[in-house]
This record gives structure tokens, C-alpha cells and sequence, in this order.
């Protein structure tokens, strides 16, 4: 969890295709977990605006791509649906955030955290923006 929170905000001279590995490396070992809901009233918030923008200057080729193929795309040629790497990416960081935070006080409730959010939020964005990386890469 941390080499792929390290990963996002850092890039740490990763490719594109080595952070889908990660990405998916990720999802596989959080779908083993089992299924709950933290125990967490106050859940660590980064500000969405501010880890987008770290995001983008560690992964400037990233951007809206066609979700069904990875494709990259322009602004000229948007299709109805769009993917939105930087907000894939932002979005898991905040989760991962959230998690690493709780993981200082509770290791269950982090974990927790974890596979709730993956199976309600982030995992459906790692697996669509892996299409992008490896097109990318």
C-alpha cells in the first residue's frame, strides 16, 4: 500500500506499465481481504485539488482516455464515456490515504477501510486506468 501511495504522488522512475502492475498487484492482494466497515467517525480527508495536482506533475502524460480500450484521447475527440486517468489515481490516493492514517491507530480498521473503499470506489478505477498505463507504455 505504501510503495503504491509512494508510487502516485512520486513516481519514483516508474513507467506507465510498471505502475499498472502495482495498480493491479494492489487490487489483487485487497480483494483477498475480507469485507467490513471501519470503525472510523473521522476519516482523514487530503484535499482532492491539492493531490491532483501533485499526481499530474509526477505523471504528466496522463490524461482522458477511452476506458474501453486504454486509448488516450484529445479534447477534440471525446467519446460518451471517458475515463479521467489523473482522477482514477487522485481518487485511490485519497483512499490509500485514509487507510495509511487509520493503519497508525488500527491495523483492522485500515484494512477494513481498505476493502470497503476498493469494492465501492477505487477498484473499478485501477482496473479501468490499467488499460491507459499499458497503452501508454
Amino acid at each position: 500500500m505504501r510503495r503504491v501511495q509512494a508510487a502516485l504522488l512520486d513516481r519514483e522512475g516508474l513507467s506507465p506499465g510498471a505502475l499498472a502492475d502495482l495498480l493491479v498487484d494492489l487490487r489483487q492482494e485487497v480483494q483477498g481481504l475480507p469485507f467490513g466497515v471501519p470503525d472510523a467517525d473521522d476519516l482523514p480527508r487530503e484535499a482532492y485539488r491539492d493531490l491532483r495536482a501533485r499526481i499530474a506533475r509526477a505523471w504528466p502524460e496522463l490524461g482522458f482516455y477511452d476506458p474501453a480500450t486504454g486509448r488516450a484521447l484529445s479534447t477534440c475527440d471525446l467519446p460518451a464515456e471517458i475515463g479521467d486517468a489523473l482522477d482514477d489515481l487522485t481518487d485511490l490516493a485519497l483512499d490509500l490515504d485514509t487507510a495509511l492514517a487509520l493503519a497508525d491507530t488500527d491495523e483492522a480498521d485500515a484494512l477494513a477501510w481498505l476493502r470497503f473503499s476498493h469494492d465501492a470506489h477505487w477498484g473499478d478505477h485501477v482496473q479501468d486506468v490499467t488499460r491507459h498505463l499499458r497503452w501508454l507504455d
